[in-house]
């Protein structure tokens, strides 16, 4: 099977397998090396994924807004979909402060 690079939102790592995330659809995959590898792979051919949290990678040029629950969660959704990731707090500032370097 083939999946288009740019039709991956995000990344969720579980276990030993990662679910790979695009607008309508989810895949599973198993990992055969660890996540940071797959990031860096990902971000050497062009592309821009970061960590959300320990378990979620997202690709920073995809996401549209990012805003706190009631239930002090951080989600960062995506342009022109419903899906969302989690963010860590260092994360969340992190996404944050890239969101509004990309508006300016």
């Amino acid at each position: 099977m083939s999946l288009p690079m740019d039709s991956i939102l995000y990344i969720h790592f579980y276990e030993a397998t990662i679910q790979v995330h695009t607008a309508t659809e989810m895949f599973y995959f198993t990992l055969g090396s660890n996540l940071s590898v797959l990031v860096d792979n990902l971000n050497n051919s062009g592309y821009r994924f970061e960590k959300t949290d320990r378990s979620q990678v997202a690709d920073y040029r995809r996401l549209s807004r990012i805003e706190k629950t009631e239930y002090y969660q951080y989600r960062g959704y995506f342009e022109d979909t419903h899906k969302f990731v989690i963010f860590s707090e260092s994360n969340y500032k992190k996404a944050l402060k890239l969101l509004k370097d990309r508006s300016d």
